[in-house]
């Protein structure tokens, strides 16, 4: 797995821990945050980056600003028109912090009652989003029929980039099958707070190694992440 950091100051302006606040509009995001990103974004590919998905191991790891920053600097820095996916159905944000409408969104579009200009919502110039949408009894099952229906390559051949905020890795399984979806995966770890065995435990079955960003960075690397990264 890549290795990047935030800096520290990325962690006192972590997500609070109030579902009603969890996000932050891409004005409002940290400078360490999206230079964080705009890393990622380079050791990725850069323009060249299709599918990414953002994940955790667990909860308020970062995971929904790293995905707005990872949207953010794909628009500002490489020029290209983005797709920001909300598809932590059972806790979704994105939504409410750009003050968009909550539906239609995935859940309409993947059970056929909603089209795909219906759910793009403008949320800054070259920035599309796509909320959850009404709230399934089963998420499951809409992330179930999201991959295996290929909406999101859909998705990515109407815009250059998309990008997704994704479930978390361990709690449910529906992490683990939401991030089939792309080729691409950010893993937002916080720094000295999760544990290594969970770290573990959610990145050894996923189809794709995932490149690591540090939430909260240290003057050198925690031993665990040292010895789960192979250095």
């Amino acid at each position: 797995m890549a290795l990047l950091k935030v800096e520290r100051s990325l962690r006192r302006a972590s997500p609070p821990r109030s579902p009603r606040h969890d996000a932050r509009t891409p004005a409002d995001l940290p400078l360490e945050l999206l230079e964080a990103c705009r890393a990622a974004s380079l050791l990725i590919g850069g323009p060249q980056v299709r599918r990414l998905g953002v994940t955790s191991a667990l909860r308020e790891e970062g995971r929904t600003m790293v995905a707005l920053g990872m949207a953010q600097v794909q628009q500002a820095e490489f020029g290209r028109r983005v797709a920001l996916l909300d598809m932590d159905f059972e806790n979704p944000s994105l939504a409410r912090a750009h003050g968009l409408e909550p539906w239609p969104g995935l859940a309409e579009l993947s059970r056929g009652e909603a089209g795909l200009d219906e759910v793009m919502q403008p949320v800054s110039e070259g920035v599309h989003l796509v909320a959850a949408g009404r709230m399934p009894e089963m998420p499951s099952r809409v992330v179930a029929d999201i991959v295996t229906s290929g909406l999101v390559v859909e998705l990515s051949q109407r815009v250059d980039v998309v990008v997704a905020d994704l479930p978390p890795l361990l709690g449910g399984g529906i992490g683990q099958l939401a991030a089939r979806a792309f080729d691409d995966l950010i893993l937002v770890v916080r720094a000295g707070v999760t544990p290594a065995a969970r770290v573990r435990e959610a990145t050894s079955d996923l189809h794709v190694a995932p490149s690591v960003l540090l939430n909260g960075a240290y003057s050198s690397l925690p031993s665990w992440l040292r010895r789960l990264l192979g250095q």
